[in-house]
């Protein structure tokens, strides 16, 4: 399977650049995967950024994975330049999801860590998501990869993968979203589903999310969406 579309908006459309959302493809390997930054932690962005390299890299967490990933996010900061208010907020750390999804001769196995989205769809129905399968979900506040190792030890010891078998069905597509749109999606997944089935290009998408979030169905935040089928 392959990437067929890879759309983002951020909560402002005139500020791309503040887009903390990050995502890689590679479809030869059958490696797919979207991290979401936390707003409210320091340098999220960039963090963002190295889990989905190192994930696209070698699809794994563990301590090694970890060690290597906050180090790359580490090297470009030098913490005593900093004033004492930056020091404090990068001392508290950078917070981010990862969903990664990799194609194997056994199916499919999906690793979710907080609360990004992935969706089996045939086309006419969804089979599974994961993490999450409800909307209640959501607002919940979900674990997340630090760059705090020590906050990191309930990731590490927990199960956070599962693996779908797509043998058999017709016309399987994977979509993997950031939170704000699966919440969405999964708050009335049946209209909700057929609606992302007939997106065609970005601008549609834009359309989409910008319209629910101006009636309120969808919460303004940068928003992410891939299409693997």
């Amino acid at each position: 399977m392959r990437l067929l579309n890879r759309w983002t908006v951020g909560k402002q459309l005139t500020e791309p650049h503040l887009n903390e959302d990050a995502a890689k493809a590679d479809s030869p390997k059958g490696i797919f995967v979207i991290s979401d930054g936390a707003s409210e932690s320091f340098a999220s962005r960039r963090w963002a950024r190295v889990l989905v390299k190192h994930y696209a890299r070698r699809p794994v967490i563990d301590a090694d994975w970890l060690t290597q990933a906050i180090g790359e996010y580490a090297a470009v900061f030098d913490r005593e330049s900093m004033s004492w208010s930056a020091q404090a907020a990068y001392d508290r750390g950078s917070f981010a999801t990862l969903l990664g999804v990799q194609f194997d001769p056994d199916g499919v196995l999906i690793l979710g860590v907080g609360d990004s989205l992935a969706v089996l769809d045939d086309g006419v129905e969804i089979r599974a998501t994961f993490p999450y399968c409800e909307p209640r979900q959501f607002r919940t506040n979900p674990l997340l990869l630090s760059t705090i190792p020590d906050r990191n030890a309930v990731i590490l010891g927990a199960d956070n993968s599962t693996r779908w078998n797509v043998e058999g069905v017709e016309a399987p597509k994977i979509y993997c979203m950031t939170d704000a749109i699966g919440a969405w999606l999964l708050s009335a997944r049946v209209e909700r589903m057929n609606r992302l089935r007939m997106l065609q290009n970005r601008r549609e998408f834009v359309a989409l999310v910008e319209t629910a979030r101006a009636d309120g169905t969808m919460r303004r935040d940068d928003t992410t969406l891939l299409v693997i089928g």
